[in-house]
């Protein structure tokens, strides 16, 4: 075997060999990451609040005088449409979709939402028009209904029930809690619960955790709200 023909084979061995074990690793640290995540069985939480189960995350449904707004929307289309079945929600009545943030996970299915408008922090929209990616091979571009922009303390309200978008930044820039009424605070992936304490959410999904730790201190409603409605550890009962 000539030389140059072993340096081919060692560069096609370079060039194939570092992505897989990269990919390997990732794929690793991503199981034992996910193993801690608890997420809520698709359920009602009472007679106006119902979780919905995607695999390893949750999204959550809110029911009003004339349909349902939502709480992120799970990974797979499919998925959350044979879990909505179980709940008897109709996927055409529902008007809102309010994205915590917008990773793989919790934007999934907002295409089957035809009528819903989707709300997102403005300071996500990076994360969704390829400017920026939480991994360095992640660049998620938009592929569904157009979506509107809020604003930290932003509140809207849906037939009568109030929303109030709360920024905290760290799992991703525009990551953000939702205040529902007085009662109901979703976090999306902004918090973990371990040893029944919140604290905060498992360091390598997260973009900045000590940026997440400075908005978790800032946080009161998770003193104050009596259920806290998480991304991956279920429903916390206060």
């Amino acid at each position: 075997m000539n030389k140059m023909l072993k340096k081919i084979l060692i560069g096609l061995a370079i060039l194939i060999g570092v992505p897989l074990i990269i990919a390997v690793v990732f794929g690793l640290r991503f199981y034992n990451a996910s193993k801690s995540m608890t997420p809520a069985e698709t359920a009602k939480v009472n007679d106006s609040v119902f979780a919905l189960k995607d695999k390893f995350v949750d999204a959550y449904f809110f029911k009003t005088k004339t349909g349902y707004f939502m709480v992120d929307a799970g990974m797979d289309a499919k998925n959350v449409e044979a879990e909505m079945k179980k709940l008897n929600v109709d996927p055409e009545k529902v008007k809102a979709i309010f994205l915590t943030h917008t990773d793989g996970d919790h934007i999934g299915g907002v295409g089957l939402f035809k009528n819903a408008a989707v709300y997102m922090h403005k300071d996500e929209e990076q994360m969704v028009n390829g400017q920026n990616g939480k991994f360095f091979f992640m660049r998620i571009k938009w592929a569904y209904q157009k979506y509107t922009l809020l604003n930290d303390n932003d509140t809207l309200s849906i037939d009568g029930i109030r929303i109030k978008i709360i920024h905290t930044p760290g799992h991703t820039p525009g990551s953000c809690c939702f205040l529902i009424g007085s009662q109901y605070l979703a976090t999306g992936d902004n918090v973990a619960y371990k040893d029944k304490k919140f604290e905060h959410f498992i360091d390598f999904f997260n973009m900045d955790t000590k940026l997440q730790e400075e908005s978790l201190k800032s946080l009161k409603e998770l003193n104050t709200t009596k259920y806290i409605l998480t991304g991956h550890h279920g429903i916390i009962i206060q």
